[in-house]
C-alpha cells in the first residue's frame, strides 16, 4: 500500500484509488452544485420545483456543505464542529455568499484528505442521526460515504435545475380558457355575471407570470409571512435598477416611499401639501378615481382637455391651458403618462411643455408612470423626472408592477418623492398611518420586475396584435371611431356619429350584452364633445373574447340602423 492511496477491497482483491482521485470526482460534484445556483439566480436557487419531496437548489448545497464538514472534518480530520442537520435542510439567502462558501469548503476538504492517513480510524463513531452507512467505517470508507452523497446530491440538483427553468417558459402566456375566466371571483369577470361579456376595468385576463407564482410559493414554502425584516423600502433599490435598465434614469433609492396604490400616492400628496380649493392641473379624459379623489376632497379640477390632433394623435392647447393656470389657484399637476383612457404617450417636447409650465406657476407634478411598461413599438417612454434635475425636484413619480403584471390585488405600490417639503411632511406621519407594505407584494414585484420581463414581452407583443385588430375591427363599425393607442391595453371610443342616444356604455349592456366602461366616469373628453359618447374598452383578453365582444357589438349595432 502506497501512502496518499485510499485503497477498496471487496472479494476479487484489492482497487487502489488516490487521494487525488476523490478530491477530482469531489470537486466536480460540489463545483456543478454551485454553478447549477449561479445559473439559477437568487430567486430560482430559493425556490422549490414542483417535484414531489424536492428542497430547494440553495438548500441542497447548504446540506452538502454540512456533509462536508461533518464527514470530512469532524470524523477523518477530528475538528469538532456545530452542525444543525434539519436547519441545512430550511436555508435560504443569496447565491453569491453560498458558492464562495463552497469554495472555501473544498479547500478545507482538500487540506482534511491530504493530512489523514490511509485506513485510520474514525476520529469519533458518526451519530446515527446523520444517516450513514450502517457499517464499521475507516478514513477511507467514510470518504467513499461522502462523495456518494456529493454525486446524489448533485444529479438531484440537475434535475431540480432542468425542472425550474422550464416552469419558467409557460408555451402561451396569454392562452386563458373562458371557462377559466367565468370562474374567477375578481371584479371583472364576476361582478358583471354570467349574461355580458367583460371588457371594463382594466385587469388583463392572462395567467399570472410564472416567475412570480414561483416567487410567492417560496415565500409560503418558507411561512415568510410575518413581520419583516426590511432596511428602508425593500423595493427602493428593485426600482432604481429597473428605472436605469428599461428608461435609462437613474432615481435615488433613499426618496422611494411605499404607498397600497397610485390613488393613495395622490390623495396621500394632496392631504400634505394642499387645502380644500387648491386646484389640480390634469389632463382630460382621466382616471375615474382620480377624479372621484378631486371632488370628494374638494380641489378643484383645471383641465387640459385632449384633442383630436394630426397623425392620430391626442394632443392639448397649451395657451388655454396657460391661462386656466394664471386664473385658478393651482398648487398641483397631475401627470397620468401613458395617459388613460386614450393611449397616449407623451413627447419628450410635450413632456418639457409641462415641466416649463410647472416650474412657471410653482406647481409640484405627480407622475402616473403605472402603464410605462405597456409601450407599443415605436414609441418610447420617458419618465417626467429624468427630464432634468429640476423637475426631478418638484415631481413625485408613482407607479407600481400591478399593471403590466396583473397583480393588483397585492396592494403594492411605490412613490418616489422629489420635493423635500412633501418628504419631511410625509416622514412626520405617524407610523403605518396610512397603511404597510404587503409581504407578498414585495416579492411579486421583485420577481416581476427583476424576472419578468420575457413574460412581459410576449404579453405586450400580444396586446399589439389585439390593438391592430380591435382597429380594424371598429373602423368597420358604423358610427365609431377609434384612435390607436400608442400604450396599454385600454381603447377610447368614440361612439357619437353613432347616434345611441344615451351612455354608449348603457347602450351597449343593453343591447349587446358586454360590459364597457362609462365615458361619463372619465369627465369631458374632446372638446365639444358629450362625454356620455365615449366608452372605454378592455382588449387585454384572448382573440377568442375580444371577437365574441366586437361581434356583439358589431350586430347590435347593425340591428339598430
Amino acid at each position: 500500500m502506497q501512502d496518499g492511496y485510499t485503497q477498496v477491497r471487496d472479494s476479487a482483491g484489492e482497487v487502489a484509488i488516490t487521494s487525488d482521485d476523490f478530491l477530482f470526482f469531489a470537486e466536480r460534484a460540489v463545483g456543478g452544485m454551485s454553478t447549477i445556483l449561479g445559473e439559477l439566480g437568487d430567486e430560482l436557487a430559493n425556490t422549490r420545483p414542483a417535484v414531489p419531496g424536492a428542497n430547494t437548489p440553495y438548500a441542497l448545497l447548504t446540506h452538502c456543505l454540512g456533509v462536508m464538514e461533518y464527514w470530512g472534518g469532524h470524523l477523518v480530520a477530528g475538528r469538532a464542529v456545530r452542525r444543525d442537520r434539519q436547519a441545512e435542510f430550511h436555508a435560504t439567502g443569496p447565491v453569491a455568499p453560498l458558492r464562495a462558501r463552497a469554495a472555501r469548503a473544498l479547500e478545507t476538504l482538500r487540506d482534511d484528505v491530504r493530512s489523514s492517513k490511509p485506513w485510520a480510524p474514525l476520529h469519533a463513531e458518526p451519530d446515527p442521526g446523520v444517516l450513514g452507512p450502517r457499517r464499521e467505517l475507516t478514513r477511507d470508507s467514510a470518504l467513499q460515504h461522502l462523495y456518494e452523497e456529493l454525486a446524489q446530491h448533485h444529479g438531484q440538483m440537475e434535475i431540480m435545475r432542468d425542472c425550474l427553468l422550464a416552469a419558467r417558459r409557460p408555451a402561451d402566456p396569454v392562452d386563458a380558457p373562458i371557462e377559466w375566466l367565468r370562474a374567477k371571483q375578481g371584479v371583472k369577470w364576476h361582478r358583471p355575471g354570467p349574461s355580458l361579456l367583460p371588457a371594463w376595468v382594466a385587469d388583463m385576463d392572462f395567467p399570472l407570470a410564472p416567475v412570480i407564482a414561483e416567487a410567492i410559493g417560496a415565500a409560503l414554502d418558507r411561512g415568510d409571512l410575518g413581520y419583516p425584516d426590511w432596511d428602508g423600502h425593500p423595493l427602493a433599490e428593485a426600482f432604481a435598477e429597473r428605472m436605469r435598465r428599461r428608461h435609462g434614469w437613474q432615481p435615488d433609492p433613499g426618496l422611494v416611499r411605499g404607498i397600497t396604490d397610485l390613488i393613495q400616492g395622490l390623495q396621500l400628496t394632496l392631504t400634505l401639501l394642499t387645502e380644500p380649493g387648491d386646484g389640480v392641473v390634469a389632463f382630460t379624459p382621466n382616471y375615474p378615481p382620480f377624479l372621484r379623489t378631486l371632488e370628494t376632497m374638494g380641489r378643484p379640477l383645471v383641465a387640459a382637455p385632449l384633442e383630436p390632433g394630426p397623425g392620430g394623435r391626442w394632443t392639448w392647447d397649451h395657451d388655454l391651458l396657460e391661462q386656466r393656470v394664471r386664473a385658478q389657484k393651482a398648487r398641483i399637476l397631475l401627470l397620468v403618462n401613458p395617459h388613460n383612457p386614450t393611449g397616449k404617450v407623451f413627447t419628450a417636447d410635450e413632456l418639457r411643455r409641462v415641466a416649463d409650465l410647472a416650474e412657471r406657476h410653482g406647481l409640484i407634478v405627480i407622475s402616473d408612470e403605472i402603464h410605462a411598461d405597456l409601450v407599443h413599438t415605436p414609441h418610447r417612454h420617458q419618465p417626467f423626472a429624468a427630464l432634468d434635475a429640476g423637475t426631478a425636484a418638484r415631481t413625485v413619480t408613482v407607479t407600481s408592477a400591478s399593471k403590466a403584471f396583473n397583480i393588483a390585488g397585492l396592494r403594492t405600490a411605490i412613490a418616489h418623492v422629489g420635493p423635500a417639503v412633501l418628504r419631511t411632511a410625509w416622514d412626520a406621519q405617524p407610523p403605518d398611518l396610512y397603511g404597510a407594505t404587503n409581504v407578498l407584494g414585495v416579492e411579486a414585484t421583485r420577481a416581476a420586475w427583476a424576472h419578468g420581463d420575457e413574460w412581459l414581452a410576449a404579453v405586450t407583443a400580444h396586446l399589439t396584435r389585439q390593438r391592430d385588430h380591435l382597429a380594424g375591427r371598429i373602423a368597420a363599425m358604423p358610427g365609431l371611431d377609434l384612435r390607436t393607442p400608442e400604450a396599454g391595453y385600454l381603447a377610447w371610443l368614440d361612439c357619437q356619429a353613432a347616434g345611441l342616444g344615451e351612455e354608449a356604455a348603457d347602450w351597449f349592456r343593453r343591447n349587446a350584452g358586454v360590459e364597457l366602461s362609462a365615458g361619463s366616469e372619465f369627465g369631458s373628453g374632446t372638446a365639444g364633445s358629450v362625454a356620455a359618447s365615449r366608452t372605454r374598452l378592455n382588449f387585454a383578453t384572448t382573440r377568442e373574447v375580444l371577437d365574441l365582444v366586437l361581434d356583439r357589438m358589431a350586430d347590435a349595432l347593425a340591428d339598430a340602423r
